[in-house]
């Protein structure tokens, strides 16, 4: 079984590069245990990349939106790149 981080870092299933879902974005906040603190995992990662495409306007960086939303780097940076497949 692969690690949560693994879609985040850019992992690839079958050599070539796999897309991040909104699926697998809800599976990382029921792994990280994020689900708790907020409602319902669609509305909160919808509320997420909101939150990434507003804070990489402002010039905020993933790291700083991280560590102020109290949340893995690495589940940030999996909502980073699914932004960035759109």
């Amino acid at each position: 079984m692969r690690s949560p981080g693994f879609l985040a870092e850019g992992g690839s299933v079958g050599g070539a590069r796999r897309r991040v879902t909104k699926a697998d974005l809800e599976a990382m906040l029921a792994e990280f245990d994020i689900i708790e603190r907020y409602a319902d995992a669609e509305s909160t990662v919808d509320m997420h990349l909101h939150q990434v495409r507003r804070n990489a306007r402002l010039g905020l960086s993933l790291e700083e939106w991280a560590r102020g939303r109290d949340v893995p780097l690495t589940y940030a940076r999996a909502l980073q790149r699914f932004l960035d497949q759109r």
